[in-house]
């Protein structure tokens, strides 16, 4: 009887695992609320997917994230799909993902069993399982970097083969694929000028190197023009912007005076993505004095440079701030500056949402021995390390000159997939082989432990920080899912916590009025009545912490003249008119002031 070949082995493997991870999708998606209710980025592709789909080709600002995801996804809506159809879509990307990568590695290696390595590694690894099933670039990013690198193991067979012939139509794979990378993840922009070193910038190899540049030139092309038609609509006129404008505003986010390494609200720019680049834009504009520089790539550029000069201007804090980032890079676990996958999955409320064995390891616990996976793959051959080694390097880069976030990080995980099993091995080898078992022992053992351990000895990326973020998140989505009677204790647990903002007064009043008219209409006065007094104490301390907020404003005053408190709902809206007419709201004035016309008249 013949054995099972490697490659149905592989298969095996990857069935099971989809199956368990469809699994993991049915039992969380009518019980964890993070899943239906997209927010902060995952709520702004969402939302310009459905402008594409409704035929917005072109925005009204240029890209300021990678839009190869929103496009992406507008697809999927045009025929007819919504989240749940995405999300399936993404499982499946993951799986070709592992396959790919489970190819790359037996082809750069030489042995299946390395390939049935990198798939289990990737197939474990808790980030790019979790985010499979969120509405993030996440899952499309890494499976372009694994069809990029499939396609370079097979130009890398024909480079190490003398008397075989370029392959054009591979060539213009590589460069296409390059070019969805990038639009994937327009920091890989870097990487390009490196795949063009790997295939050779002299004759004879000039001529397939400038084929692949040209086509990966090409797939940008159409998001450098959009960027030019969106910007020709400001007063700088139309702009060559590559792919997205908001470098700048991100550098200054990680590189500002007490950043520490992740994400740093930027004075007077809003959190909020819909509103984020308005206001860098604003204040950049109010800094510029030539109206031809008022521009989105001027922003960019105001926000870099106030980043370098804190930077050049504190030369040892610049140095700890590296450092700090480097160690985020390498044992980052708990913070998140979407979602917290530690807490999720800890979370009493709801199941797992990535079933065990899957999403067991940590990428942080292999990028040790990716790394040094590196460093031997680079002593074995360093011409045909360059792909490999150039898109692992390009997510250090990023981490180091931004900030630290798992999304950013998350791009590694193929390739310390790949990496990892060669970097164990190689190091068994050169211990000798009575050495394997000790070896394997130590790098199995050691990156979890060790890195752990100096984490929670020194209160590093501590799980008790990210937990009121966390209930202000989850009362959030709460919300949005009108589950309001689950929604107000997650956001007291926040507010008990220490954290304090307007959004969670806010978000604790609207779900005690939502529940306070539930009461009312089944007859329930006195409790109806109870819980608005209480929505009235919350909006009145979020109008305090925030009194831009015209929303919260119009709320507070429509529920005081609910209740027959005309006289506190008169005072308010005068108090909130003052605070609209120093914005440009339009709607919010008017509606703020027909209330204060009804108050007028009794009605």
């Amino acid at each position: 009887m013949r054995r099972p070949a490697p490659i149905q082995w592989l298969l095996v493997v990857l069935v099971l695992d989809l199956m368990l991870q469809f699994f993991g999708l049915w039992r969380s998606v009518d019980a964890n609320p993070t899943l239906l209710a997209p927010a902060g980025d995952a709520l702004e592709y969402w939302q310009w997917s459905e402008r594409i789909a409704d035929g917005e080709m072109v925005s009204e600002k240029p890209f300021m994230s990678a839009p190869l995801y929103p496009y992406f996804v507008a697809l999927l809506r045009l025929f007819g799909g919504g989240m749940m159809t995405l999300f399936v879509v993404q499982l499946l990307l993951r799986s070709a993902t592992a396959w790919l990568l489970a190819r790359c590695s037996k082809d750069l290696f030489g042995h299946w069993g390395y390939g049935l390595a990198t798939m289990g590694l990737f197939l474990w690894l808790e980030e790019p399982a979790y985010y499979s099933v969120r509405i993030l670039n996440s899952s499309l990013q890494l499976f372009t970097l694994a069809l990029l690198l499939e396609l370079c193991m097979r130009q890398r067979k024909l480079m190490m083969s003398e008397s075989a012939t370029p392959k054009t139509g591979l060539l213009i794979g590589i460069g296409a694929t390059l070019g969805l990378a990038c639009l994937a993840n327009p920091s890989l922009l870097i990487a390009i000028p490196f795949f063009a070193w790997w295939l050779g910038v002299r004759p004879p190899a000039l001529r397939g190197t400038a084929i692949m540049v040209a086509t990966c030139a090409l797939m940008i092309a159409p998001a450098t023009w959009h960027n030019y038609l969106a910007s020709a609509k400001w007063p700088s006129g139309g702009e060559f912007i590559p792919i997205s404008a908001q470098a700048g505003v991100t550098f200054s986010h990680g590189n500002s005076a007490g950043a520490t390494g992740i994400y740093k609200p930027i004075p007077g720019v809003s959190q909020n993505r819909s509103k984020q680049n308005d206001d860098a834009y604003r204040i950049a504009l109010a800094a510029s004095d030539e109206e031809r520089t008022q521009g989105w790539n001027y922003t960019s550029s105001f926000f870099r440079e106030k980043g370098t000069d804190y930077l050049f201007a504190n030369p040892g804090d610049a140095i700890v701030l590296e450092l700090r980032k480097l160690r985020w890079f390498f044992c980052g676990r708990n913070y998140g500056d979407l979602y917290n996958i530690s807490l999720e999955n800890r979370d009493p409320d709801w199941p797992r949402q990535v079933p065990i064995p899957a999403g067991l390891l940590q990428l942080s616990w292999i990028l040790p021995a990716a790394f040094l996976g590196l460093w031997f793959l680079i002593r074995r051959d360093k011409r045909q390390a360059i792909p490999v080694a150039t898109l692992l390097l390009a997510v250090l880069f990023v981490v180091m000159v931004f900030w630290y976030s798992p999304r950013y990080r998350l791009p590694a995980a193929p390739l310390a997939a790949l990496l990892a099993p060669f970097g164990v091995v190689a190091l068994a080898s050169a211990f000798g082989k009575g050495q394997v078992k000790w070896v394997l022992a130590v790098i199995a053992i050691a990156p979890p432990l060790l890195l752990d351990s100096w984490s929670y000895l020194s209160g590093f990326d501590s799980l008790a920080d990210s937990r009121p973020q966390y209930e202000l998140n989850a009362g959030l989505n709460y919300l949005h899912k009108e589950e309001y009677a689950k929604a107000i204790p997650r956001l007291e647990n926040a507010l008990e916590l220490g954290l304090e903002n307007a959004d969670i007064h806010t978000g604790i009043a609207e779900a005690q009025s939502k529940i306070g008219g539930a009461h009312d209409r089944n007859g329930q006065t006195a409790e109806a009545y109870a819980l608005y007094a209480k929505a009235i104490d919350h909006y009145q301390r979020a109008t305090e912490i925030n009194p831009s907020k015209l929303d919260t404003w119009f709320s507070l005053v429509s529920t005081l003249k609910y209740v027959g408190r005309r006289d506190e709902a008169l005072e308010m809206v005068g108090q909130a008119l003052e605070h609209a007419a120093k914005q440009d709201n339009p709607q919010m004035t008017g509606m703020l002031q027909r209330q204060l016309a009804d108050l007028q008249q009794g009605r």
